[in-house]
Parts: C-alpha cells; structure tokens; sequence
C-alpha cells in the first residue's frame, strides 16, 4: 500500500486533503503536526481523519538548552549537502526578526539537531513513498522538504503559478516544467494575449486574499480577548513562542501600531505619487520583509537596501532607479523610516508610493530588476527585459537574464537595456501554464480557514471542536475535491 505523510502546519488545509484523498482507504497515510498548543489537543484526539500514525514537532523540541552535537551536525550537513547556516540564519525565529527573545548560539544548532533526529525517525519508521506539504513558508518545513528530497522521496506540493488562481503539483517551485519553445502549434494569438493577463490576474488574487488578512478590528478585538483570558500556553510548549508573555506581546502590539502610522505618514510625504513623462528609468520592486521569499528562496539577497546601492553604482548615468515600497509591507509596520531615508539620500533615485499601479510603472520603464518578485514574469506581457537574482520557473525565458556575480550587473544591465525582445516564447509558457495547471488558490482556502478557526488570522492558538472542522469541511467540499482528484492523478501517475 502506498505510504503518504502528510505536513500539517497552523493553516491545516492539508488535514482535510488527507479526510478526502483517503476516503476510501486507498492509503496509509501518516500525520506530521507542526500546530499551536490548543490545536494540538484537538488532533491528538480527532476521529475525523484515520491517521496510521500522528507525530508533532513540538513535542520534540523540548530539549534546546542542553549542549548540541556539533560532530553530529557536521555529518549531517555533508550527508545532506546542505548548508546549514544558510538556512539558520534565515531563521525569522532566530535571527533579525525576533522582538521577544535572542537565542543562543547552543540553543540555534540543539533546535537543528533535534529536527534532524526527529524528522530521520519518522522517515525510517513509515519509509514514504509520497510526503504532501503545503507551500513551504517556515524553515524547519523547508528542512524537511530537502532531507526528503536527499533521500529520493517524492515531495508533492500544490505550487502556485503566475496565473491567478491557477495551481500546478509539483516538488519543485523553481520547475513547472518547459513547453517546446520550437513548437508553433497551439500558438496564442494577439487578442487572446491581450485578454490573458486581465484573465489571469496575479494582483486581483492576491488583493481579494490581502484584503481579509488582519484586517476586521472585531477579530481583532476577539482575538485579543481570547488571548487574554487564555493560559498562554505556547509560552512553555513551543520555542518559537519563547518570551512572549501577554505582557510583552500588548507592548509590542501596541509599540507596533504606533510605529506603523509613523511610518506611514512619512511614506504619504515623502514618496512620489507620479513620475515625469519620458524619464527614463529602471524599475526595482521592493519585497515584503519577512517573508519566505527572500528569506528561503533568496537566502543571499535579503539586504535589499545593499542591492539597491549595487543597482546604482551599474546604472548608465542617464537613467533612473525608481523603487517601489511592496502596497502588502503595511503587514509588516512597513520599513524603518531610517531604511527610506537611506534611500532618499540616493543620487539617481525615486521612491514611488505604494499605492501607485506597479503595471503604469512597468509598462513605462525601460527594464525591471528585482530579486524574485512575479513583476519580472509580467515583463513578458509588456515586451520588457527583466533581470532576476535567483533561480525561478521561468528564467529561461528570453526577456529575463539571471544575475549570478554580482560584479557582472553593470554589463547585464547594457545588455538587458539593449535586447529586443519576442514574446512568443512567453507565450508559449503562458498557454504551458494554463494546460498543464488546475483553478485552485492555496492562499485563498487557508485564508477561508483562517477567517473561520484564527480569527482572520490574529490568534492560532485555539480551542477547534468538531462542529467547525466538519463545517469547513462541507462549506470547503468542492475546492478540496478538486484539490484531492489532482494529487491523486499525481500518485496514480508516478
């Protein structure tokens, strides 16, 4: 029988894929839950879905202050060809990110060293044949996903494309598979072109999902409530909760709100609302910080402040770089005020608001340059070159040239700048895209979870009863049918 382990994380959308993926008992399916206290209780004790084995991460990671096994982890890392500093270093827990408490060095590798442990016995216990995740955001589920990886287990994710709305299975973020650049068959022709990015529309997705999460001040208000009167338990249970005592966190909320309204009002007189026609100019979008983007999936380019001045020191003389602050940063308290003033200091340099259209800014540039942001895909749809610092699904496209040295960008730049580009390749991986992808939003269905257990996403440490999960199992049916026909298509394939 094929043996699945399933990744639950606090979106727990993948508990419910397991409910309906094995309906019929076709698998042996397995759990890992890495969950808040309250809902662990839950899980532990559920009979909604008939897991062979349930493991929670947490309760492994009781032991991070006693001395790590440097000898064990250097073996590992050479096992594994990994690097591990990369990925700890990363860490939102751990480092840059962290308002409630500075982990020790000794505590940082005894964490890695008891994942490590506990993620080797359970894949020696069960021996996997399919391990399903969500989208990895957190770094211990990107560990996870390449020590699978190294041992030859097929990781199955439901990976976003560059369409909205549209979804593709696979193990790799950076390969949803290449169409045959040399066939003309099944070409899009130009009305159809023009109609696919209003289609398909990346930021209509993502506005609709942004526009739920953290914003109804009742949720708010519940959630604080709850947290209130709550035992705090996460406090003692979980290290990524380690210092935030309902003391320090109201602080920190409300230091939080204070500091962003600051900024904000910095950012509404001092950036641009506008630019002067026929500037000419490079756009560089800036990316959410923190956030899995960079911080995984772009592990050398987080200091986007040093980019920038990089960007500036290759830019022919009589061009522009105009930046954009991401509309989404507001998430996060915004950038420091110091962070824009270094910026507005900048010869050669424009600021733009953030509530301008990102596509006026793209359509009007002459190139785009960012670190992994989707804007460098959609340069396609507007025959612009685009440069790109990481390895992504669609760098083999002609418009897009990766940056791999650093002291090579003043030449990338000239060349990008002097490119003309065909877009028929772009097109062919649009119509690739759209055959070979499913309507389905992940984001979109953890934010429904989130609206219903999480208080639109404010508090994650609660109390679930078995009339909720079976309510957001019937009101969600459709979506995770859907969900579940495609990885079973996946598993039945390979």
């Amino acid at each position: 029988m094929t043996k699945i382990i399933f990744w639950i994380d606090n979106s727990f959308s993948n508990f419910f894929l397991a409910k309906k993926l094995n309906e019929n008992s076709e698998f042996e399916i397995h759990s890992i839950f890495d969950v808040s206290d309250n809902p662990k209780k839950y899980f532990q004790n559920q009979t909604f879905v008939k897991f062979s084995s349930d493991n929670f991460y947490h309760d492994h990671m009781n032991e991070i202050n006693t001395e790590p096994d440097i000898e064990y982890l250097k073996k590992k890392e050479s096992e594994y060809n990994l690097n591990f500093m990369e990925l700890l270093l990363n860490d939102r827990h751990f480092y840059n990110f962290n308002d409630f408490h500075n982990f020790t060095e000794n505590q940082v590798f005894k964490i890695l060293e008891l994942e490590i442990k506990f993620f080797e016995s359970i894949l020696e216990k069960i021996n996997p044949d399919y391990v399903i995740m969500r989208h990895v955001f957190l770094r211990n589920g990107y560990l996870f996903n390449l020590i699978c990886k190294s041992k030859g287990i097929k990781i199955l994710i439901p990976i976003p494309t560059r369409l909205g709305n549209r979804c593709i299975i696979s193990d790799d973020l950076n390969n949803l598979g290449r169409p045959s650049l040399s066939n003309n068959e099944n070409k899009i022709n130009d009305t159809d072109f023009n109609n696919f990015k209003t289609k398909y529309d990346l930021k209509t997705t993502e506005q609709e999902i942004g526009d739920r999460f953290l914003q109804s001040r009742s949720e708010m208000l519940k959630a604080s409530t709850n947290y209130l009167f709550s035992s705090n338990s996460d406090l003692n249970t979980h290290y990524t909760h380690i210092g935030r005592t309902k003391y320090q966190v109201f602080k920190n909320y409300f230091f939080d709100i204070f500091r962003t309204k600051i900024r904000k009002n910095f950012i509404d007189k001092n950036f641009k609302y506008n630019l002067p026609q026929n500037l000419k100019y490079v756009y560089f979008p800036l990316h959410v910080e923190q956030e899995h983007t960079l911080l995984i999936y772009a592990p050398f380019f987080t200091n986007q402040l040093e980019l920038i001045k990089n960007i500036l020191k290759s830019l022919p003389i009589d061009y522009k770089l105009v930046i954009k602050e991401h509309p989404r940063m507001y998430n996060r308290s915004w950038h420091s005020i110091e962070f824009y003033k270094e910026i507005l200091n900048l010869p050669n340099t424009i600021l733009i608001h953030p509530s301008l259209d990102s596509n006026e800014l793209l359509s009007n540039c002459a190139l785009t340059i960012a670190i992994r942001s989707s804007i460098t895909f959609e340069a396609g749809y507007y025959d612009k070159p685009a440069i790109i610092c990481t390895k992504t699904d669609y760098d083999f496209l002609p418009h897009v040239f990766r940056l791999t040295d650093i002291t090579e960008l003043p030449k990338l730049i000239r060349n990008a700048l002097d490119v003309k580009i065909n877009n028929s390749d772009f097109r062919n991986y649009l119509l690739h895209l759209e055959n070979n992808s499913f309507d389905f939003e992940p984001d979109g269905l953890a934010q429904d979870l989130s609206d219903l257990f999480y208080y639109g996403g404010y508090y994650t440490n609660v109390e679930i009863s078995d009339e909720n999960i079976v309510k957001f199992y019937k009101k969600s049916f459709e979506l995770i049918s859907k969900l579940s026909d495609q990885f079973k298509k996946n598993i039945i394939t390979n």
